[in-house]
């Protein structure tokens, strides 16, 4: 069944025409990494050029079209999953081309990408493996080596809700008390430590806000052949996980705010992005998503801490 999300054309993207002349004079390559910052754009542009290689304005209905997705809530690409991709690559197509579309690259366990591995570096005739992820610097050095890589133009949504941007704010001006330091050090319990776990726990209501916000808004999932239980699991895995990574985003721009506006604190502004990039990992890896952001934040405040007050 055709994704709404697919029926916009997206045509003009430069990587599509490329491809679009290259499967024309009969040079498509075999296997293609589409990367950018929008989600929803790569998706559709992977669906778009999925319709483009086996001549059908339906690409996921046709019998020669393959999906392999992160499944459960783990969102990892599981070694059972791949191997029936391989295994159905082997078998007779009903047409001369074929598609396995790979979604989140960066999410293949080791011992899936190193199954997979021959498969992408030598596909059955015909087969065109398209992998698209948000997330490419976080995809194996040995899947990237087998493809031909194009960048997708397009920013990552932005969070336009009210109460995200009044969240923001009050993120902005504790990490302005944390730059002065509170004002004595029986005020850091009011100043600093309570608006700290009202923003942690501010912060996992809004996600599930918005989150469930995303599902309402977004175009069913794919069909597939998981259990129908464990599919839509796996997709609300991946709504959450895009809706959260845009709002880690945001948290980073306001440190780089700080660094700019104070810049004695540039150190300690580099330092507090790599403990949100720490942050970033502990999520992906299922860790809770409030101890992860409250561990940030403590990180942060001692790193503050240790510098001289502004005045």
């Amino acid at each position: 069944m055709k994704s709404p999300a697919a029926s916009a054309d997206l045509s003009d993207l430069p990587a599509l025409k490329v491809l679009a002349r290259a499967r024309a004079e009969g040079r498509m390559p075999h296997a293609v990494l589409l990367t950018g910052a929008d989600g929803a754009v790569l998706a559709r542009a992977a669906e778009q050029l999925a319709a483009l290689h086996l001549g059908d304005a339906d690409p996921l209905g046709h019998p020669d079209c393959r999906v392999l997705r992160p499944a459960k809530k783990s969102r990892r690409i599981t070694i059972d999953n791949t191997l029936e991709i391989v295994a159905a690559l082997r078998l007779t197509s009903l047409s001369p081309h074929r598609v396995v579309i790979v979604n989140e690259p960066d999410r293949f366990q080791s011992e899936s990408a190193n199954a997979f591995l021959k498969t992408l570096e030598e596909p059955p005739p015909g087969t065109l493996i398209i992998l698209q992820t948000a997330n490419y610097y976080r995809v194996l050095p040995t899947i990237l080596s087998r493809c031909l890589r194009f960048h997708v133009a397009g920013d990552a949504p932005v969070l336009a809700d009210p109460s995200w941007s009044d969240w923001l704010r009050e993120m902005e001006k504790l990490l302005a008390r944390m730059v002065k330091g509170p004002a004595s050090p029986t005020a850091r319990i009011s100043e600093v430590f309570i608006p700290l776990y009202a923003l942690c726990a501010r912060l996992e209501v809004l996600l599930e806000l918005f989150v469930d916000e995303a599902l309402k808004a977004a175009p069913p999932p794919p069909p597939t052949d998981e259990d129908e239980d464990d599919a839509e699991l796996a997709y609300e895995e991946s709504v959450r996980r895009g809706v959260r990574a845009r709002m880690l985003v945001s948290i980073e721009e306001k440190l780089r705010l700080i660094g700019r506006t104070h810049p004695g604190c540039a150190e300690q502004v580099a330092l507090s992005v790599g403990y949100l990039e720490d942050a970033r990992h502990r999520m992906e890896l299922n860790y809770q998503v409030v101890a992860a952001f409250e561990q940030f934040l403590l990180r942060t405040l001692r790193t503050f801490a240790v510098r001289p007050r502004e005045a």
